[in-house]
């Protein structure tokens, strides 16, 4: 019996151990195999587009068949990111992943109204600077992913949701 014991302590130790293991690394190593392609596509530092989800859509985590994604990959390593874009007059909201999947930061309709939008992202071992045009997003990661959403509703005004999607702009600020 004491040698069962023995050996259920040390199973349980382990598995333990094992399961803190997955849950700290398993989020970096799942942006590592999804993000696997964004370099060779070009889409660090720059804005990408989605077509509206299908059931084919395999982009976007549960993605709603209602919202219209976009965003762009990021690496703030050197320089600050600046990103600017128009939001609408319905629901949306920018979302700011850091490398292990986080999500440290959203700006939504909730903190900003319509019309024009910039958002500075700086990394996290540098000390961003006072703006006046935009909001300031400091990432605990060099590397992530921003995310914009904006709600399609009934598509009345999915045309204007396109374009506004299609000119979201993100570009280093050169220092």
């Amino acid at each position: 019996m004491n040698s069962f014991l023995k050996k259920l302590s040390l199973l349980t130790i382990i598995g333990f151990l094992l399961h803190l293991i997955i849950i700290y690394y398993a989020p970096t190593l799942m942006m590592k195999y999804v993000g696997r392609n964004w370099e060779e596509q070009n889409m660090i530092n720059n804005s990408f587009v989605r077509e509206l989800p299908t059931s084919d859509f395999t982009e976007v985590i549960r993605p709603s068949a209602d919202i219209l994604y976009g965003g762009c990959v990021y690496d703030v390593t050197y320089f600050p990111l600046v990103i600017e874009t128009e939001v609408p007059e319905t629901y949306w909201s920018v979302s700011f992943f850091s490398e292990n999947t986080d999500n440290f930061s959203t700006v939504n309709e909730n903190s900003h109204n319509f019309g024009k939008l910039k958002m500075y992202l700086f990394g996290p071992g540098s000390t961003p600077t006072k703006v006046t045009d935009g909001f300031i997003v400091v990432s605990p990661s060099n590397k992530g992913l921003m995310l914009m959403r904006q709600f399609v509703g009934n598509g009345s005004n999915v045309e204007k949701l396109n374009e506004i999607q299609n000119n979201l702009n993100c570009r280093l600020k050169d220092s």
